[in-house]
């Protein structure tokens, strides 16, 4: 199968969250799976909150890709508002293949349609392929990021 056997479109609340976060536990695998409560509950969350949206890439009945977007509104720029991209993630075997690809230019047609004037992401600095593909889409690397991870609940 190749991109064009992929169909993109936005999570629905009846998707089967085990499946999605199957694809997602491939951004870090190292990390504890959440107890069906917790992902029940934040799959409930990430529906209800204004503006966001999870993008998934499917094949056939399979989930092959996501990329998950908010719409922030802005009091900058005219007003407009920004979309933040977050965990563009691609199953193994479908990598290199045009998926990650069609998901990114379904979040820039997403923003466009919003009226948003940027649409930004973080990617980690060792992860220098995903730099390139980011360059080759018409993303360039403007400006220096910074995070505070907060200490995990237990």
């Amino acid at each position: 199968m190749s991109a064009g056997d992929v169909v993109v479109r936005a999570a629905v609340p009846e998707d089967d969250p085990e499946q999605v976060f199957d694809v997602l536990w491939q951004l870090a695998p190292d990390d504890a799976r959440p107890d069906a409560t917790r992902l029940s509950t934040a799959w409930r969350d990430l529906h209800a909150q204004a503006g966001r949206r999870l993008l998934l890439a499917i094949a056939g009945d399979t989930f092959v890709g996501t990329l998950d977007t908010l719409v922030a509104p802005n009091l900058t720029h005219g007003a407009r508002p920004y979309m933040v991209v977050e965990n563009v993630v691609v199953a193994p075997g479908w990598r290199r293949r045009g998926v990650a690809r069609a998901l990114m230019l379904a979040a820039v047609h997403d923003a466009t349609a919003a009226g948003c004037y940027k649409v930004q992401l973080v990617s980690n600095a060792a992860r220098t392929d995903a730099h390139q593909f980011y360059a080759a889409i018409g993303f360039a690397q403007s400006a220096l990021g910074y995070r505070r991870y907060l200490a995990t609940e237990t």
